[in-house]
């Protein structure tokens, strides 16, 4: 990233530097924008959180769970007990086909 040192002229003709400018040149065309320090950070952070937040929401309607709130996922204690009643399953099964 370059950087541009301003001299007090022109800090001064861009308003000292506290609002957005939109800057350009004699011919009147758009060449850049120039937004304070402040408002810079809170346009990235903001566009950030739009991009997490949109993540988020196709992550959930994909089924992608990040974070429990309670009502989604299981408990541990559920989680064994399924994990137990599928190795009882299995026992059966293996059984039944021992004998059969």
């Amino acid at each position: 990233m370059r950087t541009l040192i301003l001299d007090d002229d022109l800090k001064a003709r861009l308003n000292n530097l506290n609002e957005y400018q939109e800057v350009r040149d004699a011919a009147g065309n758009v060449v850049g924008h120039f937004l304070p320090d402040e408002s810079y950070r809170r346009l990235i952070y903001d566009r950030a959180k739009a991009e997490f937040a949109l993540e988020e929401a196709e992550e959930a309607a994909k089924g992608i769970v990040r974070t429990w709130d309670g009502t989604n996922g299981r408990t541990t204690a559920q989680v064994m007990e399924q994990l137990r009643n599928l190795e009882e399953q299995l026992r059966r099964d293996e059984q039944a086909r021992a004998a059969g």
